[in-house]
C-alpha cells in the first residue's frame, strides 16, 4: 500500500515538473503547448522507448502499438503522469475512523 501511494506522489511531482517546464518553455517562445508524453520520453531516453517499440510490436502485437500506446504517446505528459497519480492517490488515502461512541 504504502509503494502505491509513494508511486502516486511521484507521478505527482513529476507532472508538476513538467508543468513548470511547459510554462517555462511559454515564457521563453511566447506560446504555450503542453510536451506529448512520447515526445518527453524521447527526450529522456530514447533507447527505451525505440526497445519498447519493438519489443511490443514483435512479440505483442503490432495492433497493440498502433491503437493503445501511440495514443497514449501523443497526449499530452501532463495528463498522462497526473490522471495514474490522482487515481493511485485517491485509491491509497487514509480514511479518517469514525468513533461511534
Amino acid at each position: 500500500m504504502w509503494f502505491f501511494r509513494a508511486l502516486g506522489w511521484l507521478l505527482l511531482f513529476a507532472s508538476i515538473a513538467v508543468l513548470v517546464d511547459d510554462s517555462i518553455t511559454a515564457l521563453q517562445t511566447g506560446s504555450f503547448r503542453l510536451v506529448a508524453a512520447g515526445e518527453l520520453w524521447y527526450r529522456l531516453d530514447t533507447g527505451s522507448l525505440n526497445l519498447l517499440q519493438s519489443v511490443i510490436q514483435r512479440y505483442i502485437s503490432v495492433w497493440a502499438w498502433d491503437t493503445i500506446f501511440v495514443p497514449v504517446l501523443l497526449a499530452p505528459a501532463l495528463v498522462v503522469l497526473f490522471v495514474p497519480a490522482a487515481i493511485l492517490l485517491l485509491l491509497t488515502r487514509k480514511r479518517k475512523r469514525q468513533r461511534i461512541f
